[in-house]
């Protein structure tokens, strides 16, 4: 699903321009704002569900919501466009003896023209955020603009937004010794948590048998001498995993290794998604193999191909960025001292240049993405 993020001066986003589809890998120095421009998304999407307010609390609050270095004249924006239709909000951050107000003006365009505005005053009342007020959009929209000819862009873009997942910080500890809770969960927790009931039931429901064959499919390919099945005991509430190897032994999650659940939940988080929806997910090396990573992102193509989901990659992986030699366009570079960011990496460097090197050792060796001050190797 193809779509277009601006950001203008959101903490250490000083100005972003970025239509990603596809798979994508996102690279560039520690603290270049990869994980904040994916993270941006998923500010948006809890503000579909919840409202700014509440989404705004959850992702760090009023404190440095504005870049250091933007000018006073300059607002904070937030816009996202498919289609024709573009959902904006301008948020404002003045203190006061009541604690930190954020006024923000929220908008629908169509081709470039408004067809809705509200624009909201409300008290960020702490943490919890228990008290704050309900800024949902929909529960201010008139009835005409939703039964107009736009009801069909708008709502594609607010449910491709509000579908937005982005997966870090897996629980392995707490699915190694604790299971998942019983439910009658279709789609992957952001931290994974849930992943071994969301396997049961895609393995139980016919309706769910794409789901269910993708994940295994490339478990098998990935992990050959471990996995030949699931079965999933359950006791009480708790719904566990069993892993049946080729020899005939069983695995329980504290006898797999981490590679394994990690590839596992990656891979059920991609399945999760629906048509036309977009999904990122942090860093998906870690604990895996050159190997299964490879075959992973073969995957997620595969996935992405078929539904038209784009699939973002936060990454400092040599080996991620080879999979990507065929299409240096997909690779977006949040390159130091560039004025708009992310850059996709032909932008930044020809491609007949490119495709005498591996993007890896490139990576590596400091020719894009470097932090500032290092020099190139």
């Amino acid at each position: 699903m193809e779509f277009t993020l601006e950001v203008r001066n959101f903490r250490g986003l000083r100005r972003v321009e970025w239509t990603p589809s596809g798979v994508c890998a996102v690279v560039g120095p520690n603290g270049s704002g990869k994980t904040t421009l994916i993270d941006v998304l998923q500010l948006l999407s809890d503000a579909v569900s919840q409202g700014f307010t509440k989404a705004l609390e959850q992702h760090g609050g009023a404190y440095g919501l504005r870049h250091f270095e933007a000018p006073g004249d300059e607002p904070v924006v937030f816009g996202v466009r498919r289609g024709t239709v573009q959902w904006t909000f301008q948020p404002e951050v003045s203190l006061g003896s009541g604690g930190a107000r954020v006024p923000f003006t929220e908008k629908f365009l169509k081709d470039d023209t408004v067809i809705f505005e509200q624009n909201r005053e409300s008290l960020s009342a702490g943490r919890h955020g228990s008290h704050l007020p309900d800024d949902r959009l929909f529960r201010h929209v008139p009835d005409e603009l939703l039964l107009g000819t736009s009801k069909e862009d708008v709502l594609g873009l607010m449910s491709a937004m509000g579908g937005y997942r982005h997966h870090r910080h897996y629980s392995l500890p707490s699915l190694r010794s604790e299971g998942s809770r019983l439910s009658g969960d279709l789609a992957l927790a952001k931290d994974g948590r849930n992943v071994f009931a969301v396997l049961m039931n895609w393995h139980n429901r016919r309706d769910q048998s794409e789901r269910w064959r993708f994940v295994t499919d490339n478990l098998r390919t990935c992990f050959p001498e471990l996995m030949a099945d699931f079965s999933f005991p359950i006791a009480a509430n708790i719904v566990s995993c069993e892993v049946h190897t080729p020899r005939g032994d069983t695995l329980t999650p504290g006898l797999l290794p981490d590679g394994f659940l990690v590839m596992m939940i990656h891979l059920c988080a991609i399945a999760s998604t629906e048509e036309h929806s977009v999904v990122a997910v942090d860093e998906p090396e870690n604990a895996l193999h050159p190997f299964a990573i490879r075959q992973l992102v073969a995957a997620f193509r595969e996935w992405s191909d078929k539904h038209d989901v784009t699939v973002l990659l936060a990454t400092h992986s040599p080996v991620l960025l080879d999979t990507f030699k065929e299409h240096p366009e997909k690779v977006f570079v949040m390159e130091p001292g560039q004025e708009v960011l992310p850059v996709p990496l032909d932008k930044l460097k020809t491609r007949n240049w490119l495709a005498h090197f591996s993007l890896g050792d490139l990576y590596e060796r400091l020719k894009f993405g470097a932090p500032t001050g290092v020099e190139e190797e």
